[in-house]
């Protein structure tokens, strides 16, 4: 099994570092919205691989070195 976090520790990364998130539930993920993008991908389980995460961070334009000091990434 890959490395993961726990979906709270995420939720607190995007309190910091991406300020005007918004993230809502759809039918088989999380949907995170930051400035104009929209990263549809997120699983909605409570653990969550650091893939899908390093994704979402990029994808989104957050600063990786805020992603890193929550240790999601």
């Amino acid at each position: 099994m890959s490395a993961s976090v726990v979906y709270n520790q995420v939720l607190r990364m995007l309190q910091d570092c991406a300020h005007g998130f918004s993230v809502r539930l759809a039918t088989h993920s999380r949907v995170v919205t930051f400035g104009s993008k929209v990263f549809r991908d997120l699983p909605k389980f409570d653990k969550i691989e650091l893939g899908h995460i390093r994704k979402m961070v990029r994808h989104l334009g957050i600063n990786p070195e805020c992603a890193k000091k929550h240790g999601v990434i």
